[in-house]
């Protein structure tokens, strides 16, 4: 009898890369999307004080939705952490992370397959080139916003600070003969707060390895950088389970999850119950976190099964985006490739 993520797997394409037949010769292109919709719930709790600041350098980012007042933490603020631990996983094994995180750059004449990998066919990424050249690369996976199941009232601390502090420990300057003026309250959210996020993947394109460098992406990741540096793990991460279907649901929507639920209930088996009531397969949540243990073991060891999955992800990762972005030489000018496909809605789904 076949597993659940056998089930799944099943239904996953093998290759990341078409080839259109278009006038004057053929062009390769992503993977068209198809009718697919796979979904992650995630359960976030704050296991330290959390700083979820977005704009406000003081504040913390709220939102009122299903009737409360909630903490918002853009998506950004949880993909960040899973991304780099992503590139840090190809780098470990010698099959990525050449760039550092947000500073991708193609050198003129470089193969876009040195500076893109399967880390960002996962999470998206892009990278600026010769002259205005930019080469977009939308992510497999999409990011909601994380939302506090608790309201915003009662879950925030605040401790007055000082900057600017002097070797005796205090405020006052002597040689100035003046204290700081660098006098602020740093604004947190308390340990023991809840936050509901989605993790989607539409258009049947994400493969069975680039699945796998997704998971033990996440389950790697555990630290928040939530302020200027954090030492520790402040963030723990629960993912619900993994659901799918033909046509994606409202349930994804953390707003709809938040319009059913209420902190006193158990958050992860309420929302693993709204998921398994819209979709028609599931995996549950402790099928899930044995599964990523199991890579995690494989990859601590490097288990020859798991580097040739790897090493199939990274090939094709490699040719989608040597053959996707090319350089034209017709014009005397370094071009990106003149299929449009790179700026297409159908390379951003």
């Amino acid at each position: 009898m076949r597993s659940n993520f056998d089930q799944l797997f099943a239904t996953l394409p093998h290759d990341m890369l078409i080839t259109m037949e278009l006038a004057p010769k053929p062009v390769d292109i992503p993977r068209l999307p198809e009718a697919q919709c796979i979904v992650l719930p995630i359960v976030r709790e704050s296991i330290a004080p959390l700083a979820v600041r977005n704009n406000d350098p003081d504040l913390i980012t709220d939102m009122f939705l299903a009737n409360q007042n909630r903490i918002r933490m853009i998506a950004s603020k949880t993909k960040a952490v899973e991304r780099r631990r992503g590139a840090q996983i190809l780098r470990y094994l010698g099959l990525g992370g050449f760039a550092p995180a947000n500073k991708a750059h193609r050198p003129s004449g470089v193969p876009m397959s040195q500076v893109f990998d399967l880390n960002t066919f996962v999470f998206g990424d892009a990278a600026k080139g010769s002259g205005n050249a930019i080469y977009p690369v939308h992510a497999a996976v999409l990011y909601s916003d994380a939302l506090s199941v608790e309201t915003l009232t009662g879950q925030i601390d605040s401790v007055f600070r000082q900057g600017g502090i002097y070797e005796d420990g205090g405020n006052y300057d002597a040689k100035n003969e003046r204290s700081s003026s660098n006098i602020f309250t740093s604004y947190t959210v308390k340990p023991g707060t809840h936050f509901v996020q989605t993790l989607v993947l539409t258009g049947n394109r994400i493969t069975p390895e680039a699945f796998d460098h997704l998971l033990l992406s996440l389950g790697l990741a555990g630290a928040y950088g939530g302020a200027t540096a954090t030492t520790g793990t402040n963030m723990m991460s629960k993912i619900v389970g993994i659901y799918w279907g033909t046509l994606e649901r409202p349930i994804n929507a953390p707003g709809q999850i938040l319009s059913q639920l209420s902190p006193s209930e158990n958050i992860q088996d309420h929302v693993a119950e709204l998921f398994r009531h819209a979709y028609p397969h599931e995996i549950t949540g402790n099928e899930v976190a044995n599964y990523i243990d199991n890579l995690i073991t494989k990859l601590e060891q490097k288990d020859p099964a798991l580097l040739r999955s790897y090493g199939v992800g990274a090939s094709q990762a490699a040719e989608l985006f040597d053959r996707w972005f090319k350089e034209s030489k017709g014009s005397g000018k370094k071009q990106k490739k003149t299929s449009e496909a790179a700026v297409s809605d159908e390379a951003k789904a």
